[in-house]
């Protein structure tokens, strides 16, 4: 019986965005790259490539503009976005993400980070991936030559498509974890389990289950994805929307920026 794919995504926009002060003031999810800001990448991408179109936004730091920034965004591109405050979130993007419990039911979900570009076609690929109940499949890049920031990124040490250990400290590791996952309910027992132990990173969540079999890898190598962290970051941005969109075809016209309208 096939499984029932998410139409659901969770958003985390919770945290400071500290490493981007030099740069500018504005929270992150606000920050633009060539004429879309951050926010407003995270949904297409997960609209176009998987036709989500119900999204929840963890929010914290500014939360009153983050969120009335998503607002608009529901209204421009004609989806539902519904905003929460996670109150521990500065504990740790992890207590953020538990704070989405009561709000996903029982469903697989998208999970992502507002500030990672995505290429829609990492959500299309993980949206063919729905993980059974319990689990969990997260899209990697196995290009490690092709990483911008190798020394900041999250690693993954995978055997046979299944998670071993996740973290930033690996020395032995197989991919760059892209920031998007496709969760159930087992997500957040993993982050429970590790806020016990006084550990409320999302990947101490994800370390839980991989410890138990229940974490996939999906590989999405090739696709372009970026996380957005520093200022340097967004330059690179800038510089590679330009040449990767152009060469997607994922085109926006002025008017489809407006309109939330997709050239393909």
């Amino acid at each position: 019986m096939p499984r029932t794919k998410p139409s659901k995504a969770v958003i985390l926009a919770a945290g400071l965005g500290s490493r981007l002060d030099p740069t500018t003031d504005l929270p992150k999810p606000l920050v633009q790259v060539d004429g879309l800001t951050l926010a407003e990448r995270t949904v297409l991408a997960l609209r176009e490539g998987a036709g989500i179109m119900n999204f929840i936004i963890m929010t914290g730091h500014r939360a009153d503009i983050i969120a009335y920034h998503f607002d608009l965004i529901s209204r421009r591109y004609d989806v539902t976005i519904d905003a929460v405050n996670a109150t521990d979130w500065q504990l740790g993007n992890g207590a953020s993400a538990l704070a989405a419990r009561k709000h996903v039911g029982n469903a697989p979900f998208f999970l992502t980070m507002t500030d990672h570009i995505l290429d829609p076609e990492i959500a299309e690929t993980l949206s063919k991936n729905v993980p059974e109940t319990g689990k969990m499949c997260l899209a990697v890049d196995r290009d490690k030559k092709g990483i911008f920031d190798l020394g900041d990124v999250t690693r993954v040490q995978i055997e046979d498509s299944q998670i071993r250990e996740i973290g930033k400290n690996l020395e032995r590791w197989d991919a760059a974890d892209t920031g998007v996952m496709i969760c159930t309910s087992g997500l957040f027992e993993g982050l429970e389990q590790a806020a016990t132990n006084g550990l409320y990173g999302l990947s101490d969540g994800l370390r839980h289950l991989a410890e138990r079999g229940r974490a996939r890898a999906v590989d999405v190598t090739g696709k372009y994805w970026l996380d957005v962290d520093t200022p340097e970051a967004l330059l690179e941005a800038e510089s590679r929307e330009q040449i990767q969109f152009a060469k997607e075809a994922e085109l926006f016209t002025p008017d489809a920026r407006s309109s939330g309208v997709t050239i393909r």
